[in-house]
């Protein structure tokens, strides 16, 4: 019982002695502790002075499993460091005790460590390295399963022991419940072996047993980079955050000891990440400004026979329980704490006894046999992956940018490794666990998942939405500054881009992640700050030369929707207008529609049908909205404006404010949007008629089957298909931007028509009365694509948006740029907005920017910010809580409670705080403070950085971009608001 490193040890022990075992496992494999750990092979260096028997232990098993898992581990090698904060006498003490153990130490020099690992404090005084290693959990477990099912062993995942089954003074088995199929499983066995670790207290009590083991908290961060290639340990009695861990790309800080008293249900505190910040810049100097991917927490299996006031005096050496010798009754026998390190040696003795109970005599084999190791895990190092990416040339087929995941592996995972769900995945190939935590590959597995295994898509859009809830779970406790800028990103991806809250079925599965505890309380325990090195003072500080742009009338900061339009607007009516900003909007990423308002505010479950109907209601619901700022005259004004605009362009947007298009998704549900393309209106869900949805092989961003899937499931006859095309075959990338310049080729226009003749001939196919495509049909002459193949095809053709990069969002930036040029105005990227200067008289002077190594001082009569809040960087969340306007420093409304920024549920019905967080402004639009103090004369606010509007959840994001960029630019048009 227990599918982690100890479990999967036990299994393969006892197949290669020649029993027939099976192991039951209530998760994945490496589930829980084994896979919530920092990954580190411990030389034993940590408990020399405070637990000597573990240390010995940890350096045999050191050398063993670096001999039968190569592939599993790292050789890093460890540094054991002395900071100013640690006692300098404590190295004699621990030099001894590495040699009484008979661990390998030797002191560098300080210079030669800072040449190693440059990162590292240099105010750090002595350095000893020691054998220590990182090691890949997740692969070591697989392989250890593996090995035993070889061996004929067997291993059921989802399998929860929920009873022993005992006849007198014996334990003959255990009854599970198979969490997927809601079924109970008896299963009947000569000896059952209790390897679940910090649970093992639990199962022994199913028994009548008393186990006592204390479940011992640690949380632990991944930071977004490999800081250093070494393990780096504080040279100290054990404490919290004292262990730096690379591990594959990220590097890992840990960990804290804290008692819980369920190994199920336990929080992650705040105190607990300010401590991990506060130490981890002892050892790296600015390390509470980088950024954090994830925090986690596991359980320690610590078990003791007498109460202890602290879990860290606890000893790591492993406890073997013979329950018949201990309570009476045979059948069963208990393995529990130590560490993964000594996983093996722990089965070895787990084995040896079972050999004893059932009247045997076979030696263990574990200590001389190699684990096996697939082609794909031929080794475990440092770049290993973009190795194999580059000698098999799979650069077009990831699925996981962010962990170089190709198609064959996740395919493998799903196929091969029966995974249960997308997290089985994870562990299967560390897919999600970059930057992004699953921003994009979540969709990408989604569909392949659905393809390859093709189960009802009720189960699907559950798995789905189960990972990107148990990516946020870890997510929630360092949420600020780029990760949580991420997480936006993802939010306008999951929520407002494929409408992933309203899919069909339920909203979990059986086997959903288990959230942490909201924290106990936001009082934080007392940490002791790390004081930084000494300052430089302000004359030694280096100044890089500045460079100044002419004065403008105008000058906006961000090129979106809402900055572009007010450019426009302004550089229309002939002023001089300037438009910087760092990169591409959000029209880059977002769908290419209008959205308006698709759902009410709080009221997230039936679209709108009449915007006009609804912003009534939202003027007297929600005044401080920018829509009720606005006025329904000004937004009508500013959506005839553009549709005008896009007329002209030959790219026209259909729609109005009385009734909202029903378009699919890349989800296949329905969206609700009040603009419209040409090439997206004949998906309107509001009709009946059947659909074929066409996708391409080898294109990872879209996936007809699961959008034909659900579209079917709300009523809507549809059927999926997937071309494969020489044309495509023949490219190492197929992305959006691939297949939009594809198809502005009539070759490639005629290989897809006659390949979807050819499909239109089957008998169901057939019946299609409409095709959608993904919206890549074309980024300069869409609708003459979209003509082409309506001829060929002889059935009207619709695009479908799916993730980012988007087509349709592209054609909207380039169309307004183009007229911003054309009325003698200039947009300027790759400059981002670092501060500005206030001038006399309450007015702003200067704002500057950073490009190409040097500052840049821009002029302007007028200012617009249109930063697009947290999404578009002009927002930042600092970890201390507050939020900050990184132009002008202007005041945020913002709750003040940063435990109180977001809903535990990523997709929750209600909005997540901070994003309704911004700038609040007054009726012009001019940022003012909370007293309603106008902050700068000459400075005007739009889009969605703006306070008052959920808008994703509320699918208002173009639409409060659009009226309120709109309304800004014609004000300094000359025609002022009534």
């Amino acid at each position: 019982i227990g599918g982690g490193g100890t479990g999967t040890g036990v299994l393969r022990d006892l197949a290669m002695r020649g029993f027939k075992a099976l192991l039951v496992e209530k998760g994945d494999l490496a589930h829980g502790t084994t896979g919530r750990y920092h990954g580190l092979l411990h030389s034993g260096g940590r408990y020399v002075i405070k637990d000597p028997q573990a240390a010995r232990e940890c350096i045999e098993e050191n050398y063993v499993l670096r001999r039968i898992m190569p592939h599993c581990i790292e050789d890093t090698g460890g540094f054991f460091v002395i900071t100013p904060w640690d006692d300098p006498g404590y190295a004699a003490r621990f030099i001894a005790g590495c040699q009484t153990a008979g661990i390998p130490v030797e002191e560098i020099p300080v210079s030669q460590m800072l040449r190693e690992e440059p990162l590292l404090n240099p105010r750090i005084t002595r350095c000893f390295r020691v054998p220590d290693a990182s090691a890949d959990s997740f692969l070591a477990a697989d392989a250890n399963a593996e090995s035993a099912r070889q061996y004929g062993a067997e291993s059921l995942h989802y399998h929860q022991a929920v009873e022993l089954l005992r006849q007198g003074d014996r334990i003959h088995g255990a009854r599970c419940l198979d969490l997927v199929q809601n079924e109970q499983v008896e299963i009947l066995a000569d000896l059952v072996i209790n390897a679940s670790g910090a649970w093992a207290g639990q199962i022994a009590a199913l028994a009548g047993a008393l186990v006592s083991v204390i479940p011992g908290k640690g949380v632990m961060v991944a930071m977004n980079h490999r800081l250093v290639n070494t393990v780096i340990n504080r040279c100290k009695i054990p404490s919290d955050g004292d262990i730096l861990v690379p591990a594959h790309t990220v590097s890992i800080i840990g960990t804290t000891d804290v008692k819980v008293s369920d190994p199920d249900r336990f929080s992650i505190e705040p105190w607990e990440i300010h401590l991990m910040l506060e130490e981890g810049e002892k050892l790296v100097p600015g390390f509470k400004e980088m950024r954090m991917l994830r925090a986690w927490a596991g359980v320690r299996p610590l078990y003791q026979e007498e109460n202890v006031q602290d879990t860290r005096d606890v000893t790591r050496a492993y406890v073997l329980i013979d329950h018949e010798q201990r309570h009476g009754f045979s059948g069963l026998i208990t393995i529990t704490s130590g560490k993964w390190t000594t996983y093996r040696k722990m089965a070895e003795a787990t084995v040896d006894l079972a050999c004893q109970k059932l009247g045997v005599q076979r030696p263990c084999r574990t200590h001389l046999e190699e684990l096996p190791r697939s082609a794909q895990h031929a080794g475990h190092y440092l770049g290993m992956r973009l190795a194999q990416v580059e000698e098999a040339q799979t650069y077009g087929q990831l699925v996981c940018e962010c962990e170089l995941a190709t198609y064959q592996d996740v395919a493998r995972a799903i196929v091969d490794g029966n995974a249960q769900s997308i997290d089985d995945v994870r562990r299967d190939v560390r897919l999600g666990m970059g930057p992004c935590q699953g921003g994009f590959c979540t969709y990408r597995v989604a569909g392949m998942l659905h393809k390859l295994r093709n189960p009802p898509v009720q189960e699907t859009n559950a798995a789905l939405r189960d990972f990107l809830q148990e990516r946020w779970k870890g997510l929630l406790p360092i949420l600020w500054g780029q990760q949580l800028r991420q997480e936006r990103l993802d939010e306008l991806i999951y929520l407002s881009l494929l409408n992933a809250d309203h899919l069909p079925g339920p909203t979990s599965t059986p086997i959903s992640p288990q959230l942490y505890e909201p924290p106990y309380s936001d009082e934080e325990r007392p940490v002791e700050t790390c004081v930084p090195a000494e300052q430089i003072s302000p004359s030694q500080q280096f100044t890089p030369p500045s460079f100044s742009h002419p004065r403008a009338d105008l000058l906006v900061i961000g090129a979106g929707l809402s900055g572009l339009t007010a450019a426009w607007q302004a550089a229309k009516a002939g002023r001089r207008t300037r438009v910087i900003a760092k990169g591409r909007g959000a029209l880059y990423w977002h769908s290419g529609c209008i959205d308006i308002l698709g759902y009410e505010p709080g009221q997230g479950n039936r679209p709108v049908e009449s915007p006009i109907e609804s912003l009534q209601n939202l003027a007297s619901t929600h005044p401080d909205h920018p829509y009720t700022l606005c006025g329904i005259q000004h937004i009508q004004e500013a959506l005839q404006a553009f549709q005008e605009l896009c007329a002209q362009a030959g790219y026209p947007l259909y729609g109005d404010l009385s009734r909202n298009w029903l378009l699919p998704s890349a989800l296949g549900v329905a969206r609700p949007t009040c603009l419209a393309p040409e090439s997206m209106i004949s998906g309107d869900l509001h009709r009946k008629d059947s659909m074929l949805i066409v996708g391409f092989e080898g294109f990872p961003d879209f996936y007809p089957e699961l959008i034909a899937a659900n579209l079917a499931l709300q009523g809507v006859a549809a059927l999926g298909l997937s071309l494969d095309l020489p044309a495509l075959k023949e490219r190492r990338f197929v992305t959006g931007r691939v297949l939009a310049d594809l198809f502005e080729t009539a070759q490639f226009q005629g290989e897809v028509a006659r390949a979807l003749q050819a499909s239109l001939g089957g008998e169901t196919a057939s019946k299609a009365e409409r095709v959608g495509f993904p919206a890549v049909l074309g980024l300069r002459r869409p609708l003459e694509t979209l003509q082409n193949l309506r001829e060929q095809i002889g059935l009207p053709v619709f695009e479908i948006p799916t993730l980012p990069p988007s087509i349709p969002g592209m054609r909207l930036h380039n169309l307004l740029v183009s007229a911003i040029e054309a009325a003698g105005g200039h947009v300027y990227d790759g400059m981002q907005v670092i501060g500005s200067d206030p001038g006399e008289e309450g007015s702003l002077a200067v704002v500057w920017t950073e490009a190409a190594s040097r500052r840049k001082a821009h002029r302007a009569e007028q200012y617009v910010l249109a930063t697009g809040g947290i999404l578009g960087g002009g927002l930042v969340a600092h970890y201390e809580g507050h939020l900050q306007e990184v132009a002008c420093d202007l005041p945020i409304q913002a709750p003040a409670d940063r435990h109180e920024w977001l809903q535990r549920q990523f997709l929750a019905p209600v909005p997540h705080p901070i994003f309704t967080a911004g700038i609040s402004v007054n009726q012009d639009f001019q940022p003012v403070s909370p007293d309603g103090t106008v902050c700068y004369q000459n400075v005007y606010a739009a889009g969605t950085g703006l306070a008052g509007a959920d808008a994703l959840g509320e699918r208002s994001f173009d639409g409060i971009a659009l009226a309120t960029g709109y309304l800004v630019g014609k004000k300094f048009a000359g025609t002022e608001r009534p």
